[in-house]
């Protein structure tokens, strides 16, 4: 009879403590997870925006809501802390009633018996000491176990979650030999409006080729489908005559050397910024691409040259300074293509005069791609597209579509 009552005790903890960890942890674990992220965005944002939220006076802004969250995360961890306390407290006291009920109930059916089953009932309460610990622990960790549920789905989701790009293809890229061209191509993310419709249009080896439009016309789709990020919705792109899916993507893109608009400096040296992570780089190749780069000369003048350490996100540097650095590594690995979305357009005159100056020396004898809106960026371009709306408008030189009084030239005047 001993042995059913803490069968049935030890059975009956368990069913409380897995309807406590799947409707109670799990719900309290969600909560915390989704407060925590929100403070981590609320912290990212502040120290990034620092500069703009001290000077429009809107700190409180973000420390009030950093206090919302930070109270709903404590309020939740102070409940989980409780309810982790139940399943112990519960154990105790049913075991403490189970043995109360056990003597009770031998005592009155067999009081002639009662002092000889002393000595057992005290090896059962002795064993039950010994085990309820252990047996508190089991639901106490399975409730913490699902608590921290959230927080593994979290990042499971971000592990193995749907990416936007091309599935890996079975054929190495060799060498590119003649055009990317995009064959009535179209584009648009999953529920949205088409950012491209039914573009045609091709990027020549060993020509310079200027993208143009106003914000969001699909100047930078169209990078992002070269570079393998997005899939077409509709079209393919192809890389002489082959389309870009089947090639492997790793091959394709040791082809291509990429500057964006803000480019990516991280807490570093110089040297360590242009290798970017690939230490198999001797100085020799680091500062050849520098000087290609028009960065040698500025590299030089640091306090220790290519050794400097530049701060997070390249704060010792100029704007300039780290575009010619995101350009030295563009063309270390000796790239066949080079694209340049926007290098310029944050830039002040001197600064994008020796930006400008590194583009061209960088460019020589590579396939160029660059978007831009200042027309000394583009007008010596072999090509120029004029995007708008998701649609190609105008294509030519710099020249004929001056002649051509459209867009371009509409814009070209207005820049004027």
């Amino acid at each position: 009879i001993s042995a059913l009552a803490l069968a049935v005790l030890g059975i009956s903890y368990f069913v409380i403590s897995h309807l406590l960890s799947n409707r109670v942890s799990y719900n309290l674990g969600k909560g915390k997870t989704a407060a925590y992220t929100e403070q981590t965005i609320i912290t990212n944002e502040f120290l990034n925006g620092i500069r703009q939220i001290m000077i429009f006076g809107t700190s409180h802004r973000w420390l009030e809501r950093f206090r919302i969250e930070n109270r709903t995360h404590s309020s939740l961890f102070i409940k989980e802390s409780v309810w982790l306390s139940i399943p112990k407290n519960v154990l105790e006291f049913s075991a403490i009633i189970v043995m109360l009920g056990f003597i009770l109930v031998l005592k009155s059916s067999s009081p002639d018996k009662f002092s000889s089953a002393l000595p057992t009932l005290g090896v059962y309460a002795m064993a039950l000491i010994q085990l309820l610990p252990a047996i508190a622990n089991v639901g106490r960790s399975r409730m913490q176990l699902m608590s921290s549920m959230p927080d593994a789905e979290l990042v499971h989701h971000s592990l193995v979650g749907p990416i936007p790009q091309y599935e890996d293809g079975h054929k190495p890229m060799e060498s590119f030999a003649q055009a990317i061209s995009f064959e009535k191509l179209s584009f648009a993310h999953q529920g949205r409006e088409p950012l491209l419709q039914n573009v045609n249009i091709t990027f020549e080896k060993g020509k310079v080729t200027a993208l143009v439009g106003p914000s969001g016309a699909g100047k930078t789709t169209i990078i992002n489908l070269i570079l393998g990020l997005f899939e077409p919705s509709g079209g393919q792109v192809t890389i002489d005559g082959q389309r870009l899916q089947d090639y492997k993507i790793d091959t394709w893109l040791r082809k291509i050397g990429f500057v964006s608009q803000e480019p990516f400096i991280y807490h570093a040296t110089v040297a360590d910024n242009i290798a970017f992570g690939r230490s198999d780089y001797p100085r020799e190749t680091v500062i050849h691409a520098a000087k290609i780069a028009n960065a040698h000369g500025f590299i030089n003048e640091l306090p220790q040259g290519y050794d400097t350490i530049v701060g997070e996100h390249g704060m010792k540097l100029s704007g300039g300074q780290q575009q010619r650095v995101a350009i030295a590594r563009a063309i270390i690995d000796e790239p066949e293509i080079l694209i340049f979305d926007e290098a310029t357009s944050a830039l002040d005159s001197i600064s994008e005069r020796l930006v400008q100056e590194a583009i061209e020396t960088a460019s020589k004898d590579r396939t160029v791609i660059i978007i831009a809106h200042r027309l000394s960026t583009i007008k010596h371009a072999d090509k120029i597209i004029v995007f708008d709306d998701g649609k190609v408008v105008e294509q030519g030189t710099h020249q004929e579509l001056l002649s051509n009084r459209g867009q371009y030239s509409r814009q070209a005047s207005a820049s004027t």
